[in-house]
């Protein structure tokens, strides 16, 4: 049984490259946004959709503690606010501040298919979340940029003894400011930055997991060829817990990368990054030994546009959507199960936007998830290597241009080390039908 794992739960819910939490069209304003109502010098574009389907392991239990498989019923409404795009304004001169936020709400309702699991039912509940950047001046020599926002991810914590449990639920929140160097014309370009992130835990059981993120950030482009760019970036990481008595280790991550982005053809582009990390962890009394990443990091893309891509920063529907995509990323991220994790995970993408009425997704990823041993601070549990198969596909077909529906099928396999007194394998799959109304 998974008695002592909702740790183990938090964990596998930061390493999930997929986004479950919400619709699919939330995380693509292709996908989202339709003409909109324009509103002075700003674009606001209203939606609502609406989901049922069916998840086969609503708690991400193990076989041997017995799946809890339920009905699901999601309603999303969201609304987006933005200066006017290209196709409003009179002018071809870009704007000096270009403004844009977003907000949504999504309300689940739960209707188990064994009346003994009638308890689920309890965990009904409201994810959220708002987002708001400015940029000042995104297109002069000197430009800055702030932005902020907040989310509330609802989560079960990876065990199925209390079906009515207050789970692992979350709040972020975001904050930072920039500014941007541009010059010889744009042809290269250099950012530096701070973004602070604060995790909250509206359980009382996981207050020892709140923590402080303070990144210092710096990224540049040189572009050398019209449809080519050196990239690079490097950040530091502060990682602060907040609650004294914790046995999570407060921390640094140093990261560095340097790469190439550029389009071979107008229908081949690259993407290659590498670097290293290295993370600085320290005990102090009553924490877990500190364990280091001192390792390469990656990022490597191969992806074919369906229809020809003339330069690397027009994305039009047609352009930015019909591709094809393998890649491979190597990450290391800070854990609530011991110091650190790293991953390994390899992808095959595709999306494609046709005659302006049909949409569709697919992804499918291979991921290999490690955890350094977790010992001290009450806490004994041995390195882990986890296997994750992942994939989703989404569909939608537009009746009108504010009318679509969709279909989503969402699928989650986790294979991990054995860990004494605990069953860490699960498998889960989701399925999806909904209807949205957009502007």
């Amino acid at each position: 049984m998974k008695a002592r794992l909702p740790l183990i739960a938090a964990m596998a819910v930061a390493l999930a490259p997929l986004d479950a939490s919400a619709q699919a069209w939330l995380g693509s304003p292709d996908f989202s946004e339709g003409a909109g109502i324009r509103a002075g010098n700003l674009e606001l574009h209203p939606s609502i959709g609406a989901e049922f389907g069916y998840d086969s392991n609503f708690t991400r239990a193990s076989a041997a503690e017995g799946p809890v498989d339920v009905m699901k019923l999601r309603v999303t409404p969201s609304l987006t606010l933005s200066s006017l795009g290209r196709a409003r304004r009179n002018t071809d001169t870009p704007p000096n501040v270009a403004f844009a936020a977003s907000a949504y709400a999504s309300y689940f309702e739960l209707f188990p298919l064994d009346s003994e699991d009638s308890e689920v039912r309890k965990r009904r509940n409201v994810s959220a979340g708002v987002d708001t950047k400015v940029d000042v001046f995104p297109h002069r020599k000197v430009g800055f940029d702030l932005m902020a926002g907040w989310r509330r991810v609802i989560e079960v914590e990876g065990r199925s003894e209390d079906l009515a449990g207050e789970g692992f639920n979350r709040g972020t929140f975001r904050y930072g400011a920039g500014v941007t160097w541009r010059p010889g014309g744009g042809l290269f370009e250099w950012r530096g930055g701070y973004t602070g992130t604060f995790n909250y835990f509206e359980n009382d059981s996981f207050d020892s997991l709140q923590n402080l993120h303070h990144d210092v950030n710096t990224r540049g482009r040189w572009r050398f060829l019209p449809r080519s760019a050196v990239l690079f970036d490097t950040s530091y990481t502060f990682i602060r817990y907040t609650n004294a008595n914790t046995s999570q280790t407060d921390g640094d991550i140093l990261r560095s990368r340097i790469g190439f982005h550029g389009l071979v053809t107008y229908h081949l582009a690259l993407l290659g990054m590498v670097g290293w990390a290295s993370t600085f962890y320290k005990a102090h009394a009553g924490s877990i030994v500190p364990r280091q990443y001192d390792s390469i990091i990656a990022n490597a893309e191969v992806r074919w546009f369906i229809q020809p891509r003339p330069n690397l920063e027009t994305a039009t529907i047609a352009t930015g959507l019909s591709s094809m995509a393998l890649g491979y990323t190597r990450s290391v991220n800070n854990s609530y199960l011991g110091s650190f994790y790293s991953r390994d995970r390899g992808y095959l993408q595709f999306s494609a936007f046709l005659l302006g009425a049909i949409a569709g997704g697919l992804e499918f990823g291979v991921s290999r998830v490690s955890f350094p041993a977790a010992v001290g601070g009450n806490v004994n549990t041995p390195a882990i290597d986890q296997l994750r198969l992942d994939g989703r596909v989404f569909g939608e077909y537009r009746f009108t241009e504010t009318i679509a529906a969709n279909a989503t099928f969402l699928y989650d396999h986790v294979m991990s080390d054995a860990v004494p007194n605990d069953d860490l394998d699960y498998r889960r799959w989701q399925a999806y039908l909904g209807l949205r109304w957009f502007m």
